[in-house]
């Protein structure tokens, strides 16, 4: 993903111990997709959130009424916060890999928090399958897959699954290798969603060459998908 240039602005001098008034930053996020990060007085990324709407959604947590009717644990994250740092990017689904690749990255304290000692979800593919096909896991294996996340947003999550089978044309019956008896019982391929492996309408080869412009997507590597801002 290309990046813009870092901008920053100096923090509001205040105490040590009391988080800086970051509104009038707050009120100049756009209206646009994107991941926000947020930072404690070290610097250290403690939080990472995708939004279809970064003001509104950063806004949120800076309500009056949020600090009153949050439970213990985002209260003490609200209170962390000194700096907040937003990449936007074109769609919600581009948010949604974005924050799991930074959620990797950092592995902030707050995420983890949040999930009770959940897994994230992961998505999986076999590469030496026949004709592979993507997964969701909350368990990374030794298995020979390759595994892409870990994702925060299971509805969004399985969303974007459904969006990149349908760009890619890829395969979402379960057989390991489709044969014609699933292609009878198959819409995917009657509206274009899927390229038909199973009945030879493409090649092994040129079906793993649309897998892995898939795993490039999941991995996202796409061109000017993304800009970076981040404002003190």
């Amino acid at each position: 993903m290309q990046k813009e240039p870092v901008t920053s602005h100096p923090i509001s001098k205040a105490p040590v111990s009391t988080p800086p008034d970051l509104s009038e930053l707050v009120r100049q996020l756009p209206h646009k997709p994107g991941v926000y990060l947020y930072k404690d007085r070290l610097n250290k990324v403690i939080y990472v959130g995708k939004a279809r709407d970064l003001h509104k959604r950063v806004s949120q947590y800076f309500h009056p009424s949020r600090r009153m009717t949050a439970d213990r644990k985002t209260r003490a994250l609200i209170e962390s916060i000194w700096d907040i740092e937003t990449h936007t990017v074109k769609t919600e689904p581009e948010a949604i890999l974005l924050e799991g690749k930074l959620i990797k990255e950092y592995r902030p304290r707050y995420n983890i928090s949040f999930r009770d000692d959940k897994r994230f979800l992961l998505v999986k593919v076999n590469l030496n399958d026949p004709f592979p096909r993507f997964q969701l896991t909350r368990m990374k294996k030794e298995d020979g897959f390759r595994y892409f996340g870990p994702f925060a947003h299971s509805g969004a999550l399985r969303s974007t699954l459904s969006l990149m089978k349908r760009k890619f044309h890829l395969r979402s019956c379960r057989p390991d290798i489709p044969e014609e008896a699933d292609f009878k019982h198959c819409l995917d391929h009657v509206i274009k969603q899927c390229s038909a492996p199973c009945v030879a309408r493409i090649t092994r080869a040129g079906y793993l060459a649309q897998v892995r412009q898939a795993c490039e997507f999941w991995r996202g590597n796409r061109r000017r998908c993304c800009n970076k801002s981040s404002r003190r």
